[in-house]
């Protein structure tokens, strides 16, 4: 022990006095440390100071009771841990309380088959090929009229060509995309 810590804190030299907590230093000197520990942990910013903030609170509350076994440093981040422990455990009670009672049994889809489900995915890959091998003008068509939402004339007057090509091109690609669905 340096001469500069016996000076600072006299009951450090007597064996078996546990000398006072300065909860001041220990909180200047540490409430970083903890800080990033605790997030580290929780990986929640706000959980993680409240954390702290308890770990102080808790360390002034149970400073009488400080034994000296360890450093305190090492008691602080064992209050901290234990706090943030039982932080995660609030957390994941509050996500299971947010689900309603029947909740999966609304969402479920008791007619869902998976072989149906497979079969569906397989003919939207195929229809979706079918559409990427189109030329470019066709698709811009289709895409106008379908996906942008546009009526035929709309379409046209976009796309700078006859209305009539416009029922053309799409007429040929729901075709197309009907004879690959069936």
């Amino acid at each position: 022990m340096t001469q500069n810590a016996l000076e600072t804190n006299p009951a450090a030299a007597v064996p078996g006095v546990v000398a006072p907590l300065d909860l001041d230093q220990l909180y200047r000197r540490h409430r970083l440390h903890l800080l990033r520990f605790v997030q580290r942990y929780l990986r929640n910013a706000e959980d993680a100071a409240d954390v702290v903030q308890a770990t102080f609170v808790e360390a002034a509350r149970c400073a009488g009771r400080f034994a000296g076994l360890s450093k305190p440093s090492t008691w602080l981040f064992g209050i901290a841990l234990n706090l943030a422990r039982n932080q995660v455990r609030r957390n994941c009670a509050d996500l299971y309380e947010c689900v309603e009672e029947g909740f999966m049994e609304q969402i479920a889809d008791l007619d869902a088959d998976p072989a149906k489900l497979v079969e569906l995915r397989q003919t939207a890959a195929r229809v979706q090929a079918l559409f990427d091998a189109l030329p470019a003008p066709i698709r811009a068509t289709f895409d106008a009229v379908l996906d942008g939402e546009a009526s035929y004339e709309e379409a046209a007057e976009r796309l700078h060509i006859p209305i009539g090509t416009v029922r053309s091109r799409v007429s040929r690609v729901r075709s197309a995309m009907r004879q690959e669905c069936a």
